[in-house]
């Protein structure tokens, strides 16, 4: 399955592309410039693997949660390019994509090890959801670190980007299941992986959003 995928969900940006079973990638971090990155690294990534936009099966982006005006973005050019090569396009979720590189990385199955995927909400907040099994079948929450409850596992995982200021916050349940804490941005390949593992749904680009979560946004972000 031929796919282009891209993030700019956080700080970070990610593009990949999967072309007969190889993967390429860029990332670039400078989150006021992803705008500018986007559309030149897809370029350099057709070319690298000698491919076209019309020959990919569909498009993933990330959906979110995360920084509104990146989630805007990606969602924006995914769509652009999936409306004028007629693709469909695979929206993944941001914490999900967090998990999957997690599990990938240390090559653990889902379900193998829960997962307790975070990201800064800014206002002094997280977004997180908790994976626990083979499914994406999770609720996706932003709240205060010291209101996410705690997991019904032995175990798990900390993961994600920018949690470590809201560390202390958590509950002291949650911190003593705590067996990793590992700082993951969302990636691309995690997203085409999960594509490729059929555990996202394609939808028509007219159909496509982005998931805030939230309404509030910061002033910052707002003029963005």
């Amino acid at each position: 399955m031929n796919l282009l995928a891209i993030d700019t969900s956080t700080a970070e940006a990610s593009i990949g592309l999967s072309v007969n079973g190889r993967l390429w990638h860029e990332s670039h971090q400078a989150e006021r410039l992803h705008a500018q990155f986007i559309l030149p690294a897809i370029e350099r990534l057709l070319n690298q693997a000698d491919c076209s936009l019309p020959q990919l099966d569909g498009i993933a982006f990330g959906r979110g949660p995360g920084s509104f005006t990146g989630l805007r973005i990606a969602c924006s050019v995914a769509k652009g390019l999936a409306y004028a090569h007629d693709l469909p396009l695979y929206p993944v979720s941001s914490l999900a994509a967090i998990a999957e590189e997690y599990l990938h990385q240390h090559q653990i199955p889902w379900g193998g090890q829960p997962v307790l995927a975070l990201l800064d909400a800014r206002m002094q907040q997280l977004y997180w959801a908790c994976f626990t099994d083979a499914t994406l079948d999770v609720e996706e929450q932003v709240s205060d670190a010291a209101d996410i409850p705690v997991p019904d596992t032995e175990t798990i995982v900390l993961a994600g980007a920018g949690f470590a200021t809201y560390r202390s916050q958590l509950s002291t349940q949650i911190i003593d299941k705590v067996s990793i804490e590992k700082t993951i941005f969302p990636q691309a390949p995690a997203m085409i992986r999960l594509v490729q593992a059929q555990k996202i749904k394609a939808v028509d680009a007219k159909d496509a959003s982005p998931v805030y979560i939230r309404n509030k946004v910061t002033q910052g972000e707002a003029r963005g």
